[in-house]
C-alpha cells in the first residue's frame, strides 16, 4: 500500500471511528508534521459532515445534486474550504484573546489587592493584659497563647497569658494580675496561666507561691497539677508539684484540693499542709514547727537541676553539673547544678545566724566551687538570694586523690546576689531567720570541671549543734 493510501485509510478510519490506539498516535503524528496532511484531513472531515447532514435531512435530491455539483469545482472546494479554516482560526483567536484577556484582569485584581493589602494593612488588636512582671531574675522563657517565644523579659513587662518556665536553680518570676493577686514561680518550674473572667493556671512542674485577693464565689482561681485541682478564693500558699505528687501548704484562709484520682476533696485551712497522693489518705495536718537542719538525699530521689546519676560500688548517687548560659552574659557557660529544700513531709527549714552549709562531692580538675542558697518568708514569698563567694572568702574546694573534696561554708559570709541587687531594697540583706527553698552550686573555668554533688547539708550555728565528725 502506498503512502498516500495509508493516509487516506487512516483519515477514513478516523472518520468511522475504528482506528486503534497505535493508528492514533499515527494520524496524530502526521498532522502534527505535515501542514498539507492536515489541509487535507480538514477537507475530508467537511465533507463527511455536510454528507451526514444531508442524510439525516431525509435524502434531499436537490440538496445532494448541489453538494456534488460544488464538490466537483475544486476551486469552489478550495475557496469554501478556506473560508471555513480563516473562521475556524479566527473564532480559536478570539477564544484565546477573550481567555488572555480574563486572566490579565484577574492577574490585575490580585495585584491591586496584594498592594492595598501592603499599603493599608488589617489592624491587628493587641491581645489583653492580664498581667505584669513585677519581679524575676535567672534564665526564663515565656511563650504566648499564640506560640511567640520571648527570653529576654523585663520587670513592667504585661503579658496576655501563655507559660513561664523557669530553666535553672536561681530563676524566680514573680506576676502580677491585674486585681492585685500575686503568683510566683521558683527554681525549675513551669507555670501557664489565663484569665477570661476567671484565673485559671497550670503548674507544670516545680514551686508556685501565691497572694490571691478575693475572688468570685462563683469564679475561684483554678489551679491545676498532674494530681489535683485546687480552689482558691483568697489566701497564701504555696504549691509544689510532681508527676505523683502535690503539696500543699496555706499561710491565711483556705484552699479547697481536690484529687484527681479519686475526686476525694478537701479544705485545707491556715497553718496546715497536705500531700495529695494517690495512695494516701487525704487528711490536711498542722504545720510542724521549723528545724535549723537538713541534709540532701540524692541516695533514693531524682531530681534538681543537672544529671542525676545512681550509686556505683566507687562512689554514692550524684548530680553531675550541666552547662548554662545566664541570660545577662550569652557569651559565658557555667557547669551548673542545683537541689530544691524539699520540706513538704517535714518542717520549714530556717536558715540561723552562723549557720553552716557542707558540701560533699567530687572535681575533675581543681576549680573554685561558688554555692548559691535561696530563701523565703514564712507565709512562702521570695525573700531573696545569696551567695557566698563575692567576698573572696570562699576557699577553693579541695581535693583528695579521687577528686573528692567535703567543704564547711559559713553562711555568715553570703551576701546578696548579683542577679537580684536591684531589688535590694525590698528583699532581705541577709538570710537569717528566713526560710531555706534551694541551693546550687556551679564552676566558672571555660571549660568541664566534672562538678558532681555527692551531698549538701545546713548545720545550725556551733553553739546549738554536735562538732562535725
Amino acid at each position: 500500500m502506498s503512502t498516500n493510501d495509508d493516509w487516506q485509510e487512516l483519515i477514513d478510519g478516523h472518520l468511522r471511528g475504528e482506528l486503534s490506539e497505535s493508528e492514533m498516535e499515527r494520524l496524530a503524528e502526521r498532522l502534527d508534521s505535515d501542514p498539507a496532511a492536515r489541509q487535507a484531513f480538514v477537507e475530508e472531515s467537511l465533507w463527511d459532515t455536510r454528507m451526514a447532514e444531508v442524510l439525516r435531512g431525509g435524502g434531499d435530491d436537490k440538496t445532494a445534486e448541489q453538494l456534488v455539483s460544488t464538490t466537483a469545482s475544486n476551486l469552489d472546494l478550495q475557496k469554501s474550504t478556506n473560508t471555513i479554516l480563516r473562521l475556524m482560526l479566527a473564532a480559536a483567536a478570539a477564544v484565546i484573546v477573550v481567555l488572555s484577556v480574563g486572566l490579565y484582569q484577574q492577574q490585575a485584581q490580585a495585584e491591586r489587592r496584594i498592594a492595598e493589602i501592603q499599603s493599608n494593612p488589617p489592624e491587628v488588636k493587641p491581645e489583653p493584659s492580664i498581667a505584669k512582671i513585677i519581679g524575676l531574675s535567672g534564665a526564663l522563657i515565656w511563650t504566648g497563647d499564640r506560640g511567640k517565644i520571648q527570653r529576654e523579659l523585663v520587670v513592667g513587662t504585661e503579658l496576655p497569658g501563655g507559660t513561664i518556665e523557669g530553666v535553672a536553680p536561681d530563676s524566680w518570676f514573680e506576676l502580677q494580675f491585674n486585681d492585685g493577686s500575686t503568683v510566683m514561680i521558683s527554681g525549675t518550674s513551669m507555670l501557664t496561666f489565663a484569665d477570661a473572667g476567671q484565673k485559671v493556671l497550670r503548674l507544670k512542674d516545680g514551686s508556685l507561691t501565691a497572694n490571691v485577693e478575693p475572688q468570685p464565689v462563683d469564679k475561684p482561681m483554678l489551679i491545676h497539677t498532674h494530681t489535683a485541682l485546687l480552689r482558691v478564693l483568697g489566701t497564701q500558699f504555696e504549691v509544689k508539684a510532681g508527676l505523683t505528687s502535690t503539696a500543699l501548704n496555706v499561710s491565711e484562709g483556705k484552699v479547697r484540693l481536690k484529687r484527681l484520682s479519686d475526686n476525694g476533696e478537701v479544705d485545707v485551712p491556715a497553718q496546715h499542709r497536705l500531700i495529695a497522693e494517690a495512695d494516701n489518705e487525704l487528711i490536711a495536718v498542722n504545720v510542724p514547727d521549723s528545724v535549723s537542719s537538713w541534709k540532701s538525699e540524692l541516695h533514693h530521689k531524682r531530681g534538681g537541676y543537672g544529671k542525676w546519676q545512681p550509686a556505683t560500688d566507687n562512689k554514692p548517687a550524684s548530680l553531675k553539673a550541666i552547662p548554662l548560659k545566664p541570660p545577662h552574659a550569652p557569651h559565658v557557660t557555667l557547669y551548673l547544678a542545683g537541689l530544691p529544700v524539699d520540706h513538704s513531709n517535714d518542717a520549714p527549714v530556717v536558715v540561723q545566724p552562723d549557720s553552716r552549709l557542707v558540701v560533699r562531692g567530687r572535681l575533675g580538675s581543681d576549680a573554685r566551687v561558688h554555692f548559691g542558697i535561696r530563701v523565703s518568708n514564712p507565709n512562702g514569698e521570695f525573700a531573696g538570694m545569696f551567695r557566698g563567694d563575692l567576698n573572696e572568702k570562699q576557699p577553693l574546694a579541695r581535693r583528695d586523690d579521687n577528686g573528692h573534696f567535703d567543704e564547711v561554708y559559713d553562711l555568715s559570709n553570703f551576701t546578696v546576689d548579683p542577679s537580684v541587687i536591684d531589688r535590694k531594697d525590698e528583699l532581705a540583706s541577709k538570710p537569717d531567720g528566713l526560710i531555706l527553698n534551694g541551693v546550687w552550686a556551679f564552676t566558672h573555668t571555660g571549660r568541664p570541671s566534672g562538678l558532681e554533688l555527692y551531698e549538701i547539708e545546713l548545720l545550725p550555728p556551733p553553739d546549738n549543734s554536735t562538732a562535725l565528725e
